[in-house]
């Protein structure tokens, strides 16, 4: 019964998106930002932004089966950015999955604020150990951060699709089971692997995140396998990927939040916005809690084996459509 009613309001608090003409109103594009949304989108980003799983792609799909408008021929009355272009659907909805990583980003400062305040003291008292892990998360930063920046209206145009996150899934399932099958099994190391990468290895860790330009790939799945060919363990790459992803995903969001200027306020309603941040917050740290220990026992396998059921149930749906 309360499963029952859970539905039904979860149902009546999503967005009705018929009869969009060439352009919509604010308020119409207000009115489709419920709390219901907010809810689900803060959950799926939570839940699987540090997961080997892709957010991004997760979000994608959610956002197909709630029936998010995706339309870039609909833009909103009387909108425009930062640099004057006018804003549309499609580019609110793809907005909107970046700019809700910052809960998750947040969820991150909470779990890892020792390593972090150790980190930000240090280079305040100018210790080297602490400026190179800030020189390590940095160059890994880097190769992304610039493909992103280079290619990033083409990603949008020609990626954010179901069909490449399904694809990329599949692809990214196998890709584990190869990798956990060639490269070493952890060991237990009595040192600090983390403050000790070197940018060799941060380089390595950059490189594998350009792979995650691809919706379906996941950038959690891409930097903790660049940390595993680099030769650190499974813990000490996961963390480090946490690491990398505060730099990459804050600079993701400030850029879109930055980018569209006083639109940001004009589309996305204070109400569901923060709701849909908080939820992404909460579950995102347990998400994190929980990835650290159970990968640096059983390492990716399972996350294999989800990602390719996932992915080939839906390219088996698309097929028969």
């Amino acid at each position: 019964m309360l499963r029952f009613a859970f539905g039904l309001w979860l149902l009546s608090s999503l967005p009705s998106f018929a009869g969009y003409g060439p352009t919509v109103t604010p308020e119409e594009v207000r009115r489709d930002f419920t709390y219901g949304r907010a809810i689900v989108t803060g959950t799926v980003e939570g839940v699987t932004e540090y997961l080997p799983v892709s957010s991004t792609g997760h979000m994608i799909i959610s956002n197909a089966i709630l029936g998010v408008p995706a339309f870039p021929d609909v833009t909103v009355q009387g909108i425009s950015d930062r640099k004057g272009r006018a804003v549309s659907l499609e580019r609110i909805a793809d907005d909107y999955i970046v700019i809700i990583q910052i809960g998750a980003i947040f969820a991150v400062f909470v779990a890892f604020f020792s390593r972090i305040g150790t980190l930000l003291l240090g280079l305040g008292r100018g210790d080297r150990g602490s400026v190179d892990l800030a020189i390590a998360i940095v160059v890994a930063f880097i190769p992304a951060a610039i493909l992103g920046f280079l290619f990033k209206d083409a990603i949008a145009a020609y990626l954010f699709s179901v069909e490449v996150v399904a694809a990329a899934l599949l692809v990214g399932g196998l890709v584990i089971l190869v990798t956990e099958h060639l490269l070493p099994k952890s060991k237990v190391v009595g040192t600090d692997e983390v403050a000790a990468i070197g940018w060799r290895s941060a380089l390595t860790v950059g490189l594998c995140q350009c792979f995650a330009l691809i919706p379906g790939t996941s950038r959690s799945l891409a930097t903790i396998l660049g940390g595993r060919l680099a030769g650190l363990s499974h813990a000490a790459a996961t963390e480090f990927s946490f690491l990398v992803g505060l730099l990459t995903l804050s600079a993701a969001s400030i850029y879109k939040m930055w980018s569209l200027g006083p639109a940001l306020a004009q589309v996305y309603p204070a109400g569901p916005a923060s709701v849909g941040l908080l939820v992404a917050a909460v579950t995102a740290f347990v998400s994190v809690k929980w990835l650290v220990g159970y990968v640096s026992r059983n390492g990716l396998g399972v996350f294999a084996w989800y990602r390719i059921a996932l992915g080939g149930a839906i390219l088996a749906i698309l097929a028969l459509k």
